[in-house]
């Protein structure tokens, strides 16, 4: 990566992050995708629930692999549907936010179970990268319009029953306090 080109990312996520810090969110800088599964990881106990969101950057084999080795909620096996539907009461949620204002509001796109994570997870892991800032909700919701196609497909590829648009918001995380873990990546992820 071009040195200026990192410079630039690095600035915009130092602010990002101490915006997020001011409204309650738990941060963690990585520089890379496979830095971002590593952290994750770390965070995760062998004794507590885990499920996965609709995510392309977490949908690999190798990590749902190493998922399988806690108490996964494993959509990938069995009935889909029902598996998800169980999903929605697990202790760790693993999701991936689309868009991240500079006011630290992050936008979840996916399957129910993916939105529905921000209400009955005990804990949420959230990865976003330095691509996905954006300026306010509105211009979110105008990317996530933009680009419905994209959310639809992925809803397919991951034989969703549903088309994959169920839209969550996080306004902060300080009703919830240490419960949302925010992963940044300086790598860019999705879109």
């Amino acid at each position: 990566m071009e040195a200026n080109l990192k410079w630039y990312k690095e600035k915009r996520l130092d602010t990002l992050s101490g915006v997020l810090l001011d409204k309650g969110y738990l941060i963690h800088r990585v520089f890379s995708v496979k830095e971002a599964q590593e952290k994750i990881l770390s965070l995760l106990n062998k004794d507590k629930t885990v499920a996965l969101g609709d995510s392309w950057e977490l949908m690999n084999k190798d990590f749902i692999g190493k998922l399988r080795e806690f108490n996964f909620f494993d959509r990938f096996t069995g009935d889909s549907e029902k598996i998800k539907r169980e999903s929605l009461v697990a202790d760790t949620a693993i999701i991936e936010g689309e868009y991240i204002t500079e006011n630290g509001q992050i936008l979840i796109v996916g399957d129910y179970n993916t939105s529905s994570a921000l209400f009955g997870a005990e804990n949420l892991i959230i990865l976003v990268s330095e691509n996905k800032m954006i300026k306010n909700v509105n211009v979110g919701f105008d990317k996530i319009k933009e680009n419905e196609k994209y959310y639809k497909l992925r809803a397919s590829k991951l034989k969703n029953v549903n088309e994959g648009f169920s839209i969550g918001v996080i306004e902060n995380g300080k009703k919830f306090a240490k419960r949302i873990s925010v992963i940044i990546s300086t790598e860019n992820t999705g879109l």
